[in-house]
Formats: structure tokens, sequence, C-alpha cells
């Protein structure tokens, strides 16, 4: 019954798909090319965080701080916080500010009698390149650089992306400093070779919040420097090989692996990226059961309330999955994903996990994501 109704929600569009759904257990209810190794684009920011959560703790956060290493010497050291902001935002998932940060350090130094400084920079805490190579050049004008110190997720405005985001970070500061009558000297990158001295720092959210953040708007920089700092604590390379090295032996130890997958970042904007329907589906299933893991599908947006979903499932054909579906999405030029739990219409919980690939029309694509989750919403499953 379930299988006939998924079967009527035109794919005509969609070269390549793979589905599954499963009721609580993991009893597969109905599956086609499930176990099909196919590129998730964003849909692996359910693993990715997974992953980091498991790693870190819910409760993990990420500290920005100035140091000082002789009088008159400062440095602006990046701990790996996604969200930092240069002006403090009233966001309750970016605490953390370089106004914040400034605030403490202008009253640091003005204790020490300290009016004059030079700035440093340290964003060494990752390694490695900054843009994957296997991402499209093309995307390098507005997608993120991928760093230990970046504010306002590295981007100049909506359209364009900061060239050097620590020296953007660290300039920034600078000019709060300098409007704080505390002259600043120079602004120079440093890489510190004692701990110093703090005189200032800020957190992040914990890590719940953060993923929460990540999955609702898909932010494939938060999903990339958690990663990196999952495989710090992990004892690997802060870099997206090292990142990338992390998240697949986390599946493998949870035994999310199948035969053709291929991880080479976190965010999933990396087409050669390969993971299974059932896999993404049974990782979904383990979030929904696990304590520890609880925060990846309590984060998942909500079919037209939230994220990325907030203005999806948006005709009558969709109407039944509307505040039903907890989902994250995926969008690639010929790739559309949509994988998560529903409630059904008699109360039952299902998971599922949708991959096209090879789409021709990104409308058509997610109405077979949209409808086929409003299917599940609206049986009777139980």
């Amino acid at each position: 019954m379930l299988s006939a109704a998924l079967a009527k929600v035109p794919a005509t569009t969609i070269g390549s798909r793979g589905m599954v759904v499963l009721a609580d257990g993991d009893q597969t209810l109905t599956a086609s090319g499930a176990d099909r190794p196919l590129a998730p684009a964003s849909a692996l920011k359910v693993l990715s965080t997974m992953a980091v959560v498991d790693t870190l703790g819910a409760d993990h956060r990420f500290t920005t701080s100035v140091v000082t290493t002789k009088p008159g010497r400062i440095v602006l050291v990046g701990g790996g916080d996604p969200l930092l902001t240069d002006k403090t935002s009233k966001d309750a998932d970016r605490p953390a500010s370089l106004q914040k940060l400034a605030a403490q350090t202008v009253a640091s130094l003005r204790s020490a009698g300290i009016t004059k400084v030079a700035l440093g920079y340290d964003a060494s805490l990752f390694s490695g390149p900054s843009f994957s190579p296997n991402w499209k050049s093309s995307w390098q004008s507005y997608e993120s650089k991928i760093g230990a110190l970046i504010i306002d997720s590295g981007l100049v405005n909506s359209w364009r992306a900061q060239s050097n985001p620590a020296k953007f970070a660290a300039q920034a500061l600078a000019k709060r400093l300098t409007a704080a009558k505390i002259t600043v000297t120079s602004v120079k990158p440093t890489k510190l070779a004692t701990p110093g001295t703090v005189l200032a720092s800020v957190d992040s959210a914990p890590l719940a919040t953060v993923i929460a953040h990540t999955l609702a708007y898909s932010d494939n920089l938060a999903a990339e420097v958690m990663l990196r700092q999952a495989a710090l604590a992990s004892g690997r390379p802060g870099s997206f090989v090292g990142a990338a090295a992390t998240l697949t032996a986390w599946l493998k130890a949870h035994d999310l692996w199948s035969d053709g997958m291929v991880i080479l970042d976190g965010s999933g904007l990396a087409i050669k990226d390969r993971v299974t329907a059932n896999v993404l589906a049974k990782a979904i299933s383990l979030s929904l059961r696990t304590e520890r893991l609880m925060a990846v599908a309590a984060g998942l947006p909500v079919a037209g309330q939230s994220g990325t979903l907030k203005h999806r499932f948006d005709d009558k054909a969709e109407k039944a999955g509307r505040g039903r579906v907890h989902a994250k999405t995926g969008t690639l030029r010929t790739v559309a994903s949509l994988a998560g739990w529903v409630t059904t219409a008699d109360g039952a919980r299902l998971v599922f996990a949708f991959i096209g690939n090879k789409t021709a029309g990104q409308n058509s694509a997610y109405n077979w994501l949209d409808r086929s989750a409003s299917v599940l919403a609206g049986c009777g499953c139980r």
C-alpha cells in the first residue's frame, strides 16, 4: 500500500533515485535503490553533525580569545567558532562577537595602563586549504573559506566571500580597539609559540545549538568547521582530509557504511560525495533513539515552518506534510535530497531518505521529495 502510494508521485525528471522508509526498530517498510551510492548534497550534514556531536558532546563550546605575550603585544586567537560575529547579535545561536571581545580587551589593557598595541592574529588551529579542491572553483567568490578565525559567516555581504577571513576579523577587531582609544600600530598574522596570558575571551553557543542552526539553514561553513573540530579531537589534522577521514571512520564504527560510499567534505558541496539512502535513514533513526545524538534529529527543519523547509510543502498535494515532516534538505545543480522523520496521521513515527541525482528542474525535484514525504505523513502506517 505504501509502496503503491509513493509510486504514484511523479518522478520522471529524476534520472537516478534512492529511497527508503523505516518504521521504529529500523524495519524497512519500502525501499528502492536504497543501497545505491548517490550524491547527497547537503543531506550529508546529517551524518557530519552526528559525528561531531558524538565526538565533542552537545554542551561543547568554541572559544575565541585575545592573549598577550608581552606588554603592548596582543594576539587574536581563532578557536574555530563558525558563528562568531563582529557586532553583537540578538540571535541565541550567535552569542560570541568581536564587540564583546573588544570591550573585555580594552578593559584589560586600560587596567594595565596600556594604550598602544601591536595586534597579531593566529588562525593556525586548522590546516590545509581553506577551499576544497573538490568544490567548483567558480564558487570561490561567494562560498565562505574555511578557517579557525572567521566572523559573519565568512562573507562581506550576501554575494561576496571574504578573501582572507582571519585578516578580515583581525582588522575588524583593530577598528573596535581604535574606536575605544587604543592605538593599534600593526595587524599581522602570528603563530603563537607559547599560550600567552588571556586578556579576553568569548564562547560560542553550545554545540547542540550550533548544530540546530547548521541543519536549519544548511550552513556549509559551520558544517565544515565543526567536522574539523571533531577531527582534531580524534587526533587527526583539522583539514578537509582529516575531517573526511574522521567522518568515514565514525560511520564505519557505527555500522553506517556501504560499499561505494565516498566522503570528501562535511557539507555535501563536493559533487563526488556518495552516500546511500539506507545509511541516511539509519543514521536519523540512530539519532532519534540515542540521547547523545538526539541534537541532530531535534535540529532538523520542519516542513512549512522553519529553516530551509519554511517555504517548501507549498501546495495542496503536500499539505499533509506541513508541521509533521522534520528533514534535512539537499540541493546541488543536478541533485535533490530529503532525509528525516515524520509523524503519520495515525501517530506512528517513520524515518525516510529520498535522494535524486541527474535531476532536470529543481521545482519538479522538490515536488517529488515533498510529495513523497507528505504521502508518509498522511498514511495509516501503524
